[in-house]
């Protein structure tokens, strides 16, 4: 967390930091890359699949749901971009917050 104080230090504002997973757009971004390549693109039940997961697993991770990326283990998220052939930094996005 950091502070945020106006010039005159009339107030200060707490900003914090917060974790979001972004995995539809990572899905997104993995299927404009196969079409380029002509390959078929993934579902979210065909990435269930091959993380080993369930698909209501994969489904419930993709809703824009705030607690989603509190409940995504590290192992799911190697799992996951390792499938989509993506980075970490293409799943997880970082927001700032009053």
């Amino acid at each position: 967390m950091l502070f945020a104080c106006s010039e005159r230090l009339s107030y200060c504002v707490l900003m914090a930091k917060q974790v979001r997973l972004t995995l539809a757009k990572a899905i997104a971004k993995a299927n404009l890359r196969r079409a380029e390549a002509g390959e078929k693109a993934i579902t979210m039940n065909s990435l269930a699949v091959q993380a080993g997961v369930a698909a209501t697993t994969i489904t419930r991770l993709a809703r824009t749901d705030e607690k989603a990326a509190s409940a995504l283990s590290l192992d799911l998220a190697g799992k996951i971009v390792t499938v989509l052939n993506c980075r970490m930094e293409d799943l997880l996005g970082v927001v700032e917050t009053l």
